[in-house]
């Protein structure tokens, strides 16, 4: 997992609700974090719209933010 994918969840993490991003690791569960599907699509297309790719529907629930990440990350183009 990149630090980069990472560091991009906690930032608009903290945007859109006001979490620290120190609260925000890859094995803090969604559900603790008041990420609820609804906002699960909205942060999709926050990174969609950040690094100007197309990801795909989420087919399987994600619940901690590694498995987020894990959908996201392959999408996230490489510096």
């Amino acid at each position: 997992m990149s630090n980069i994918a990472l560091e991009t969840m906690q930032e608009l993490l903290h945007e859109r609700l006001g979490i620290e991003k120190d609260k925000v690791s890859l094995d803090s569960s969604l559900d603790d974090l008041g990420i609820d599907s609804l906002m699960q699509i909205e942060l999709l297309f926050d990174f969609e719209d950040k690094y100007k790719v197309k990801i795909p529907d989420i087919s399987e629930k994600p619940t901690t933010i590694r498995e987020l990440l894990a959908v996201i990350e392959p999408f996230i183009p490489k510096s």
